[in-house]
């Protein structure tokens, strides 16, 4: 990957957080337990500070289209059309969420991790700014604690849902 490339893929990084965020905070409101509800919206705090962060330091998703596979687009796409169909009003049960939760969150595992990792080591090899590079750890890192907590949000759905029948 070289520069250029790694750039267009940060770029249009802001898009997939922008996209998380929409989608956890969508499906935190449907969420009956305030604890895990909050777990979600942290996620999309968190996801909308990733995307603020990458837009501030390489501009925005304009024009990259691309830029993160067809993983990537396949994601976005995905968070974009839940979302969606989530602020729509559409229900699921508690089993349905956190199907739903693990589906996305393996898909954004393999395609943020995937392509943060090899973003953050192309600008540790193009020796970008000693702060940018730890930045792009830090969200790196962020990213497996945020497929963490999602995974755990979805096993107390799954529990819950178990304990009701």
């Amino acid at each position: 990957m070289g520069r250029e490339l790694a750039v267009r893929a940060l770029r249009r990084a802001v898009k997939l957080e922008e996209a998380a965020a929409r989608f956890y905070d969508a499906i935190s409101k449907l969420v009956e337990d305030d604890q895990l509800a909050a777990a979600l919206s942290f996620v999309a705090a968190e996801s909308r500070n990733h995307a603020n962060l990458l837009k501030a330091l390489f501009g925005t998703a304009e024009g990259c289209e691309g830029a993160l596979g067809s993983a990537g687009e396949r994601m976005i796409a995905e968070l974009e059309k839940a979302a969606a169909e989530l602020e729509g009003g559409l229900k699921l049960s508690s089993l349905e969420l956190a199907a739903l939760l693990r589906k996305l969150n393996d898909v954004e595992k393999l395609a943020g991790e995937e392509a943060y990792s090899q973003i953050v080591a192309k600008a540790i090899s193009l020796e970008l700014s000693g702060i940018v590079s730890l930045l792009l750890e830090a969200v790196a890192e962020e990213e497996k604690f945020h497929y963490k907590i999602v995974e755990k949000v979805a096993a107390e759905l799954e529990a819950r849902a178990r304990s009701e029948r």
